[in-house]
Order: structure tokens, then C-alpha cells, then sequence
């Protein structure tokens, strides 16, 4: 289901201070983000015609895979015109029936994507608890994605069925 390319690669460029963003030519754009430095190809990029709930200022972002073992299985949306806003996002596993196939079904009726174009992602959140980490994710707003159109949307599923806090450990 999620065939997206990830479209930026951390670097190291240790003893080199350089700005938070940096446009290096006309499709490549370098963010020192709190992940380290990535490299963003606007050619595929992600748009999100409302943005992410509470940021609905920034429309475009870039989606990689980290490096960092915490973040094993989770991906990395990151806004391109602002270094420091990342979203952790966890891929959702269509067999888990945590999202009811009927939500599903609405809300890719709703943004007009087809069944073998959709990805979806769940935003996720690490809390440290004493020597553990917690990992959460959000199911009342997840991540749509059309991989062919690579337009996104964050949609507010109207269920109180659905754990803004769904424990993931």
C-alpha cells in the first residue's frame, strides 16, 4: 500500500555550520532539521492543501526514512519551509482494523483516492517514561496520502471511537 519514495537523505556535515535552509539548486532544498541535515528534491515533495492540524500555514513537506533505531518502523514528515516542525508518522497496517473500513472507504471518497493509490499514516508521539519509551499515535487524525497525485490530507474522523493517544508498545 505505501509505495512513496522517500524523497530527502540525512547527511553528515559535522564542524559545518550552515543556515537552517538552504536552497543548493532549483529542485534541491537542505534543512538542518533535530534530525540532523536532510536533503529535500521538491520535485517530490508532498502537498497538503490544509496543511497538518494546528499548522495549516505550511502546505508543502518532504517524507523520509530516519536513521535513529527509536524510530524504527516510523517515517519523518517535514515541513520544507520550516526547519524546525517534523511530524514522527507511523505507517497504518490496513489488517489491524484499528480505522473501520467504512471511515477508510468515506474519506477516500472524499478526497477522490483510489484504493491502490493510498497510503496511510498515523502521527505518532515518543514519551520517555522513566527508562522506557512510550510510543502513541494518533487515531482520530490520520494521513491520507494519494501516492499518484502525492497530495495529503490530515482528516479529523469524527468517531469518539478512535485514541488521539492509542498506546503502540
Amino acid at each position: 500500500m505505501l509505495d512513496l519514495e522517500t524523497n530527502y537523505k540525512a547527511q553528515n556535515f559535522a564542524g559545518i555550520t550552515m543556515p537552517k535552509t538552504e536552497e543548493v539548486s532549483n529542485n534541491i532544498i537542505t534543512l538542518k532539521t533535530r534530525f540532523g541535515v536532510m536533503e529535500i528534491d521538491r520535485d517530490k515533495t508532498i502537498k497538503m492543501p490544509k496543511g497538518m492540524v494546528g499548522f495549516s500555514e505550511y502546505k508543502e513537506f518532504g517524507l523520509s526514512t530516519p536513521s535513529h533505531a527509536i524510530l524504527n518502523g516510523s517515517m519523518l514528515l517535514q515541513a520544507i519551509n520550516e526547519a524546525d516542525l517534523t511530524f514522527i508518522l507511523t505507517p497504518y497496517n490496513i489488517n489491524s482494523n484499528l480505522l473501520s473500513e467504512k471511515d477508510i472507504a468515506n474519506v477516500m471518497k472524499q478526497y477522490s483516492i483510489s484504493p491502490n493509490d493510498i497510503a496511510i499514516m498515523l502521527v505518532t508521539t515518543l514519551r520517555q517514561m522513566g527508562d522506557t519509551t512510550q510510543k502513541t499515535v494518533n487515531l482520530r487524525a490520520p494521513l491520507f496520502i494519494s501516492t499518484s497525485t502525492r497530495q495529503a490530507w490530515q482528516h479529523i474522523l469524527n468517531s469518539e471511537n478512535y485514541d488521539i493517544r492509542h498506546k503502540m508498545n
